[in-house]
């Protein structure tokens, strides 16, 4: 269910079946039901660069076509927007439900013809015709709903997108409407396993069902008691009635357990039996009482509070406590809350004791202090009399304004009415800021200055290039990228996913500007969005500090549930705003109190996380009026009784020292990898790194945000129109020269280019460049074996990735091709680059592990002036290849990234702005 499970899984496979034994697909849901998508595009009138839309773009994709939709009811004229999200929300529980656009039409329809004819006129009339008002009114709201649906997936398809549901549903779709597509994937894969199947949806099953068919070769892993998904449409009916489906399944109990100590695993057993008679084991009458590997002495124990300080600084405590001692190190502790909020105090109370941590939260990318400093300066750029953001930007670290005299500024323009751009620009007009200090008056002449150049370069450039511009001329980058510690590396990353959502701004918008990306930006955040702050990739001595749905998957030797009192864990029950029909639902929701079961099965799941050691912590005041009680999880865990639960409440010194001022934390450096671990590179990692090191740190484990250069835009869309032409070939399906000019077209980004003039000119010449490659093609007629075929193999612990382009096979020889976009204009430089193409040794290599023997030839196709380059690989430089594959993974592995430089590669290199170290 994460991409993450799924590159640790392909690990596994990859060190316990002998390589060529398998070509299996191990992905999530929505990765396979996209890859079948971009396969079969064309059979449902999708083009091949469909765009995925986000939750956060379908609200503004909603927005954008709002009163294209038949909407009356939930399309109030006082606030327009009000049930947007509300009807995107149902219109994706439809999708993990399985219910077509035509089901939900037909409901409606059946919904209008209950309803009393005479009150259908007038659906908000209640109480006439016999309660035919109410149910005319309710008939009208499911129509609406419906039409909605129907509207929404037009407009989609219309605009080249889908969204998450579709990535399943399509696939569904695709299935059903066409036998033959599906009888090749049932041919293609005879086994199926489902990992984590108690948070499949009812479609998801309905996917593999199809899928395993003809082979009836199905295994699901699952744990009921570990589902935990409902509120994204998780189906746990999928796995209580799993047997109904394959009667003759066999069942496996997995109840050895390496994780937990015996202890802990009989606390948690006690709290989920409260879930019986729903639970798999009284159901299916087998024994899920877990039996440990581990011996342990220390039982679950809770600690209750007076406050919430309290408690957070007790915590704080403890885990320093622990970390002092040779038993644990920070990263083996983790703080485990229900939701991103309560996470809050105890993240004080570390900084307070200088604890390094990792908030592993949800959200928050919008309140990291990198992130605000980057909004602040594009709304300043889009309305520079918005003084609040001017403020901010002005005592940034970038400029540094002296606080004294900024805030002066600031006062005298409230004071008179005006913003504080009309103050910096005016300061001689203002007495009272007559003996501002020349420093000052210099560093607001810098920001006026600024201002006024990127307000300029605003008229004529996209927001993602502005900020990129910011983030260079500023130093920013350059002082992060070239800092040691382990939070600038942090804010560097959160940086580059800010500037990712930028740069994405350009593909959704047909005019991006800042202005127009500040308005995005507020209906984004209006909506809800806030992403998550980047992962913390670096391996670094920090606790751990997540909610429990974060957690699932993960174990650590100390755990800290916190935060366990009632509303809080479990919380309320919120039902959506509006429900789906009751009629139209396929998954079978179990007796009782089904949103009480989830929460217990969440704490279960926390609980489980730990190997040695686990706390729970509650306090009686989180800041309301009344006393808050202790969750009755904890109750059911420990067999706890009132009694039991006696505070400590902190003393008068400890309540002072929580003010404070918190201690630096020392960040520590980057870890080598662990022996035997396995490396996972492709073949423009290792030419990264062979180029240098430096420069593969900045661009794959910083991921410092970089500009689209105009030569990539070019060769991504010459390559795209290639790959396509062949991939219709292939299928038989017919393609003209307009149809490869289209692909080229939608392929294309306006990024990069130095001016209008030069993107046409080199938009042009791609033009010519694919009608000679489309000539010499149709002339040749020369079907490859593999188009974009991706391969794999191992070089000790070391896992090689790549994509071969194209490799045509005949009469037993073979032919590695490869299409660039560069300029070469004679034969000799062509076959002296192919000659020397490290890319091309390896796609050689791989071959070679994957048939046996090295191929005939390898070639450069240069795609402008249509000549190809030659050479024939010997063993003797695939042993040199290597070598230099073995001597890059073993720098990475010990995390190496010195710099290397070289004046031919640091010219070209797109982070010479920023290192200092460059030739």
């Amino acid at each position: 269910f994460t991409e993450k499970a799924a590159a640790e899984m392909e690990e596994r496979v990859d060190i316990l079946v002998p390589f060529g034994a398998t070509g299996s697909w191990i992905s999530t849901f929505h990765a396979f039901g996209d890859r079948v998508l971009r396969e079969h595009s064309l059979e449902l009138g999708l083009t091949s660069d469909f765009k995925v839309l986000s939750k956060p773009e379908q609200i503004i994709f909603f927005c954008e076509h709002l009163f294209e939709f038949p909407l009356r009811y939930y399309r109030p004229l006082g606030n327009p927007t009000k049930h947007i999200e509300a009807l995107l929300t149902i219109i994706s529980r439809a999708k993990d439900e399985d219910i077509s656009v035509e089901e939900y039409l037909k409901h409606a329809e059946r919904m209008r013809s209950k309803a009393d004819p005479l009150t259908l006129t007038s659906p908000l009339n209640k109480g006439e015709g016999q309660g035919g008002g109410e149910l005319a009114e309710i008939a009208a709201q499911q129509t609406e709903v419906a039409n909605t649906y129907k509207t929404y997936q037009e407009i989609l398809m219309k605009e080249g997108m889908i969204d998450f549901g579709d990535q399943v549903n399509l696939p569904l779709t695709l299935f059903r409407e066409h036998p033959i597509v599906l009888k090749r994937y049932q041919e293609q894969f005879k086994y199926i396993l489902v990992d984590e199947f108690q948070d499949t949806n009812y479609a998801q099953f309905q996917l593999v069902r199809l899928l395993a068919e003809r082979h009836r070769n199905i295994t699901v892993v699952g744990d009921d008691d570990q589902s935990i998904y409902k509120f994204r449409g998780a189906a746990i009916s999928n796995i209580l009635n799993f047997m109904k489906c394959y009667p003759d399944a066999r069942q496996v109990v997995l109840a050895e357990n390496y994780r937990s100590t015996q202890l802990i695993l009989d606390a948690a057993y006690r709290l989920i039996i409260n879930n019986n008679p729903e639970r798999l084991e009284e159901k299916n009458k087998i024994d899920k009482k877990l039996r440990g590997g581990r011996t342990g002495t220390i039982p679950a124990t809770h600690f209750h509070y007076d406050t919430v300080s309290s408690e957070a600084d007790a915590v704080a405590q403890m885990v320093k406590e622990k970390a002092s001692s040779n038993d644990y190190k920070y990263r083996d502790i983790a703080v485990l809350v229900r939701s991103n909020n309560d996470a809050e105090p105890f993240l004080r109370a570390f900084n307070m004791h200088g604890i390094p941590h990792i908030f592993s939260g949800s959200r928050g990318l919008y309140s990291r202090i990198e992130i605000k400093l980057l909004i602040a300066f594009l709304r300043t750029i889009a309305d520079p009399a918005n003084s609040m953001y001017l403020f901010y930007l002005a005592s940034s670290d970038i400029y540094q304004m002296n606080m004294i005299e900024l805030t002066l500024c600031s006062n005298i323009a409230d004071r008179k009415n005006l913003s504080l751009y009309h103050v910096f620009t005016h300061l001689d007009k203002f007495e009272e800021l007559s003996e501002l200090s020349s420093e000052a008056k210099a560093t607001i002449a810098k920001i006026i200055e600024d201002i006024n150049k990127y307000i300029t370069e605003s008229r004529d450039i996209s927001t993602g290039r502005l900020l990129y511009n910011f983030l260079t001329n500023s130093g920013l980058l350059k002082r992060l990228s070239s800092s040691k510690d382990n939070e600038d590396h942090r804010s560097l990353q959160n940086i580059a996913k800010f500037f990712e959502a930028v740069k994405n701004f350009e593909h959704l918008s047909v005019n991006d500007r800042v202005q127009h990306y500040i308005k995005h930006l507020d209906m984004l955040i209006e909506a809800g969005d806030n992403p998550a702050v980047a992962e913390a990739d670096i391996d670094e001595d920090a606790v751990s500090v997540m909610t429990v749905h974060k957690s699932k998957g993960l174990e650590f030797p100390v755990v800290f549930m916190v935060s366990l009192v009632n509303l809080k864990f479990p919380t309320k029950n919120f039902s959506d705003p509006i429900e789906l029909p009751q009629e139209l639902i396929k998954d079978i929701v179990p007796s009782g109190d089904f949103h009480v079961q989830e929460e217990r099965r969440l704490f279960y799941v926390g609980m489980t996380r730990a190997k040695e050691e686990l706390y729970f912590t509650s306090s009686r005041d989180y800041g309301g009026a009344k006393a808050r009680k202790v969750s009755p999880f904890v109750v059911e865990t420990l067999n706890l009784n009132e009694d039991d639960l006696s505070l400590y409440k902190a003393s008068a010194l400890e309540e002072i020292r929580r003010f404070a001022p918190s201690i630096e934390s020392n960040s520590s450096g980057l870890a080598p990898m662990k022996e035997g671990e396995m490396l996972k590179l492709n073949c423009y990692q290792i030419d990264d790194y062979n180029t240098c090191p430096l420069k593969f740190k900045y661009l794959h484990i910083l991921r410092i945000p970089l500009y689209s250069h105009h030569a990539v835009i070019y060769g991504s869309a010459l390559h795209s129109a290639v790959a396509e032409y062949f991939k219709r070939k292939k299928l038989g399906i017919p393609i003209s020269f307009d149809d490869i000019k289209k692909i080229y077209e939608s392929s294309w980004k306006s990024e990069g280019f130095l001016s209008k003039e030069h993107e046409e000119a080199r938009f042009n010449t791609g033009i010519e460049a694919l009608g000679r490659f489309f000539e010499k093609e149709e002339k040749a007629g020369i079907l490859p074996t593999y188009i974009e075929k991706e391969f794999n193999f191992f070089i000790g612990k070391n896992k090689i990735t790549g994509r071969w382009d194209r490799v045509d096979e005949n009469n037993g020889t073979g032919h590695i091709i490869d299409y660039k976009s560069s300029e070469v204009k004679d034969q000799k430089t062509a076959d002296d680059k192919t000659r020397k193409n490290l890319q091309l040794s390896i796609y050689a290599l791989a071959y070679r592990e994957v048939h046996g023997r090295l191929p005939d030839n390898v070639h450069l196709y240069f795609l402008e002036s249509g000549i190809i380059g030659s050479a024939e690989p010997k063993e003797k430089d695939i042993e040199k290849t290597i070598t230099k594959i073995n001597t890059v993974a073993a720098g990475i592995r010990q995390r190496i990234y010195s710099a290397k430089p070289d004046y031919n590669n640091c010219e070209y290199c797109a982070y010479q702005n920023i290192c200092a170290e460059h030739a």
